[in-house]
């Protein structure tokens, strides 16, 4: 992900990435959000270790924190991903992403659909990718104001199209209780102070066991596997998109040193170090 919190690029942009190669194939969790848009026949996606396939003009939005995995077949499809922190800049924006109905669920799929939004999202794409590529006379911060504005009107009208096929029934809702969704919402919070069971159980009023059971059968890991997921799907991207040294990102992440050094190479298998090394022998 790139430091501002925003990218626009093609699935072969992202297939000639090094370092992407290493975890795209694989089954990998992201803190940032997806909108796929599928410009070919036959194309395919691992979401929650389901296959989902696409006819052309199909959209795939994915929300944040969903384990995901991408096909091997390369392709010429576009994708946008973006950040809370990067879309979440007010708290306009904030209500409108918890509001949602794109991201009320894990994913949506929205099938090839009228030739009036088809036009507008090719239109909206191509207005996104000219700027990150072509806008560099202008300020970053102004650049930023753009991205976000264009970028709030995509997903206004990716919303209102799927709203459309709701009510028509053409796209099947993924049943997700509304305790997962205060669950990460309580933990994109706290995550950094608060990595045991017991305090989201009683954010939640519920027991941990409950807790546990109910994120194991959504997404396939305890809850607390889920917390140390996301506590190192931090790590990595602070190690992946920041200068910080190991003693700052610990801090960051509510660890001493010693102790996220241990965390992260009993999930990684190497030190923090030598993962950044790694990254930069990479490069």
């Amino acid at each position: 992900m790139h430091p501002s919190g925003f990218e626009i690029k093609t699935f072969s942009e992202l297939y000639a990435q090094k370092v992407a190669q290493e975890t795209i194939y694989e089954k990998h969790r992201a803190s940032f959000y997806h909108i796929f848009r599928y410009k070919g026949d036959s194309s395919c996606h691992y979401v929650k270790n389901k296959q989902l396939t696409f006819e052309k003009d199909s959209l795939l939005i994915v929300n944040r924190d969903v384990f995901q995995q991408y096909s091997r077949y390369k392709c010429m499809d576009d994708m946008i991903l973006f950040s809370f922190d990067f879309f979440g800049y007010n708290q306009e924006e904030i209500d409108f992403l918890n509001t949602c109905s794109l991201f009320r669920t894990d994913y949506v799929v929205i099938p090839p659909s009228l030739e009036s939004f088809i036009t507008d999202i090719e239109e909206y794409f191509y207005l996104l990718k000219n700027i990150t590529t072509n806008e560099n006379n202008k300020k970053p911060e102004t650049k930023m104001i753009i991205l976000r504005n264009i970028l709030h009107n995509t997903l206004i009208i990716i919303e209102r199209e799927y709203r459309r096929h709701k009510k028509n029934r053409s796209i099947p809702l993924l049943n997700i209780p509304n305790c997962v969704q205060q669950f990460k919402e309580l933990l994109c919070e706290h995550y950094q102070t608060q990595k045991q069971v017991a305090f989201y159980a009683k954010k939640l009023n519920i027991t941990e066991r409950k807790l546990s059971r109910t994120i194991y059968n959504t997404h396939g890991l305890s809850a607390k596997e889920y917390i140390n997921e996301k506590v190192l799907t931090e790590a990595l991207r602070l190690l992946e998109n920041t200068t910080l040294s190991q003693g700052e990102i610990a801090s960051k992440l509510g660890f001493d040193l010693t102790y996220f050094i241990k965390f992260f190479r009993k999930h990684k298998k190497i030190s923090p170090a030598q993962y950044k090394q790694k990254l930069q022998i990479k490069l």
